[in-house]
């Protein structure tokens, strides 16, 4: 492997391969794990709970002994995450206490407040949140693995075959992103100099060859497909069902009393 391949891989989110707690979990566990959560954090507009919450992610993935592409994963919430705290310091929901900045900007009034700052803080750590614990998921859950477990709760292949190739899709259409990049690099066009607003028209040269690359990808998995009969039988078996365990039932334990006692903690 190349220094280029494994920096590429280090940027990319997809399956990393292990022998941990998480890893050995039955998808339905993790996929449960995953909606529990994102509940938790959008139900919750307390920056205490919501920062629990997010403790118990990070707990997860350093169990899992993927913390460093866990940090690494953030960093594509950057931008959101930026758009977000931007906002939703200037335009709260929620806006108490003294007044920092106040301006008229045509029909807008934005204002920065305590209680603004705290409003956008906890978007921000709802955002991570989520974003965490769909990352971790992608991470600790293999294309097989997820399919097998999807086949085995009775859903029709054609759901179980659309949210397992979506899971499969993220790592490819990464690779996808970043190899254009480097071709649009060896062109001496750069992304990495200036501002957005600088770079709005270079951005062109990376939308275009993606939306042609998805449309292609698009095409071969039809012709894939095809091939091998796709839904040409009414049910078609798995070879290794998978099954719940004791960690399941562990980690559903664990989860329940986090959730029970973060939503205790008072506001």
């Amino acid at each position: 492997m190349t220094a280029g391949d494994r920096r590429s891989r280090r940027r990319a989110v997809g399956y990393i391969p292990g022998d941990s707690l998480l890893h050995r979990l039955d998808p339905r566990t993790k996929l449960l794990t995953l909606v529990a959560i994102s509940i938790a954090a959008l139900a919750t507009s307390s920056p205490i709970r919501t920062a629990l919450l997010l403790a118990f992610v990070v707990g997860l993935a350093v169990a899992s002994r993927l913390s460093r592409p866990f940090a690494r994963s953030l960093l594509f919430l950057l931008p959101l995450l930026i758009f977000i705290l931007t906002i939703n310091s200037f335009f709260p929901r929620e806006a108490w206490g003294p007044v920092y900045f106040s301006a008229q900007v045509g029909p807008f009034t934005p204002e920065v407040t305590p209680g603004g700052l705290l409003f956008a803080a906890t978007m921000g750590l709802r955002v991570l949140v989520i974003g965490g614990i769909s990352f971790l998921f992608v991470m600790a859950t293999s294309y097989t693995d997820f399919v097998a477990s999807l086949r085995a709760s009775r859903l029709p292949p054609v759901i179980a075959f659309s949210l397992g190739y979506a899971l499969k899709s993220m790592t490819a259409l990464f690779q996808d992103l970043r190899n254009i990049m480097d071709a649009q690099r060896s062109r001496a066009l750069e992304f990495d100099r200036g501002t957005l607003i600088e770079n709005r028209r270079k951005f062109m040269a990376l939308g275009i060859p993606m939306t042609v690359s998805v449309l292609n990808r698009a095409r071969y998995v039809t012709e894939a497909m095809q091939s091998r009969g796709f839904a040409s039988t009414p049910r078609p078996t798995c070879y290794r069902p998978p099954r719940p365990g004791k960690c399941d039932v562990l980690l559903l334990v664990v989860l329940v009393i986090s959730i029970l006692v973060i939503a205790m903690v008072p506001v």
